[in-house]
Parts: structure tokens; C-alpha cells; sequence
């Protein structure tokens, strides 16, 4: 399920939705699905400058859930520091942390 609503939240460009997480056919019809749309409305677009593997929690050593390939765009809510002083993505989803060093500099990003 958290595959699932991660990979609904992602919004990928056309030029790398082939080489990047894609929903399936039936998530895509699901209410998750809908749901990301508004996710991604009030959310801030960033760009991946390297493949960028996204996390459970803000963590290097967390579980990782699959990877953003560099140049995809996804959303996102707020950036976050974890106990090692490093900043962290939440998803517009909410529920998948990446980290900030794998995305071209974006400054005024809230904290969560």
C-alpha cells in the first residue's frame, strides 16, 4: 500500500515516465490516485539531479521503497532534518522521505 500511494503521488515528466516509478494501470484508476492530484496542488515540484532513492523515514539506513531517476520531477510537502543533521524531502504524499542532496537547490522550501 505504501508502494502504491508513493507512486500515485509521483507526477513524472513525459520524457522520463518510461526509465521512472510508474503507477500500474489499476492504481491509477484508484482513489489514491485522484487523491495525488490535490496532493501535488498544494505542493512544491522539484527536479532529481541524480537518481534519488526514496526512504520510509528520513534515514539513509531506513528501508528503501524505489528510486527517483535523475531529471524526473515529483512533489513534495516540506523539508525535514533528522537527528544527523541532514535535510530530507516528505512526499506530497506523506508517506516516503528522499534525500535533499540528490535535487537541484530549491531555497524557501518549509520546514514540516
Amino acid at each position: 500500500m505504501l508502494i502504491a500511494s508513493f507512486a500515485a503521488a509521483l507526477s513524472l515528466s513525459a520524457a522520463s515516465a518510461s526509465a521512472s516509478v510508474s503507477p500500474s494501470e489499476e492504481e491509477q484508476s484508484s482513489p489514491a490516485a485522484v487523491g495525488a492530484e490535490e496532493a501535488q496542488a498544494a505542493s512544491i515540484k522539484i527536479v532529481a539531479a541524480y537518481d534519488a532513492p526514496y526512504r520510509t523515514r528520513p534515514y539513509g539506513s531506513s528501508h528503501k521503497i524505489g528510486t527517483v531517476q535523475a531529471g524526473t520531477h515529483i512533489y513534495i510537502q516540506c523539508r525535514l532534518q533528522n537527528s544527523y543533521g541532514n535535510y530530507w524531502y516528505r512526499t506530497a504524499g506523506g508517506d516516503a522521505y528522499t534525500y535533499s542532496g540528490h535535487y537541484l537547490s530549491y531555497p524557501g522550501i518549509p520546514a514540516c
